[in-house]
């Protein structure tokens, strides 16, 4: 079963960051974010629960260096919230892709 589908539109962009940033150490901006998730939900949800994770204060964005050298907002997951986050990333979203070898 896939316990993803459990998981609500915030949770789900939440744990993705997550990945992103602790399991690949690799940064996630908004468009990259939304390519991921396109299966998932609409670029628009993306962008909702984005603001209500900032507003929570669970993602929190800072400039950086995107693909190609490109100046863009990175997400990452704010310190305080992270262990919660990652036990919801470990039990419902980690292994919810059998090709994704992280």
């Amino acid at each position: 079963m896939d316990k993803g589908g459990l998981l609500s539109n915030d949770m789900k962009v939440a744990c993705e960051i997550y990945r992103h940033n602790e399991d690949k150490k690799e940064p996630i901006w908004f468009a990259k974010l939304s390519e991921i998730l396109e299966n998932e939900m609409l670029r628009s949800a993306v962008s909702r629960s984005l603001d209500k994770l900032s507003d929570w204060g669970i993602v929190k964005r800072e400039h950086g260096e995107t693909e190609g050298g490109r100046a863009g907002r990175l997400l990452y997951i704010a310190n305080e919230p992270k262990d919660t986050i990652k036990s919801v990333y470990e039990e419902f979203w980690k292994r919810r892709d059998p090709n994704d070898e992280s």
